[in-house]
């Protein structure tokens, strides 16, 4: 069930959790990439260490260049909804996501 909220404790998120994500989100979510997940890292959206959990609502594909960006270069990001993410560059600039509809707002 692509809808059930699924979570565990540790960091890293268990085969069930990972597939769910891979299933949900079938790329990178950052805006314009089309690496598919499967091939992408699960990131929390927020930090782990940060108190972010290890659940469907805070995991989301991204690959390993801007999982990057986003750890190391100044990006940041929120889901607004399940499939729906804002992004927001070093410079303030705002793009969505939504899977099949990226746009610079």
């Amino acid at each position: 069930d692509l809808n059930e909220h699924r979570w565990n404790q540790g960091h890293d998120p268990t085969p069930l959790l990972r597939e769910q994500v891979n299933l949900t989100h079938p790329t990178c979510v950052f805006p314009h990439c089309t690496r598919p997940s499967r091939s992408c890292d699960a990131d929390h959206i927020i930090d782990y260490d940060s108190g972010g959990p290890t659940c469907s609502c805070n995991l989301a594909p991204l690959c390993r260049h801007h999982h990057r960006l986003k750890t190391h270069g100044g990006w940041t990001y929120q889901r607004t909804t399940a499939r729906v993410f804002r992004w927001t560059s070093p410079r303030g600039h705002v793009y969505v996501h939504d899977l099949t509809h990226p746009r610079h707002t």
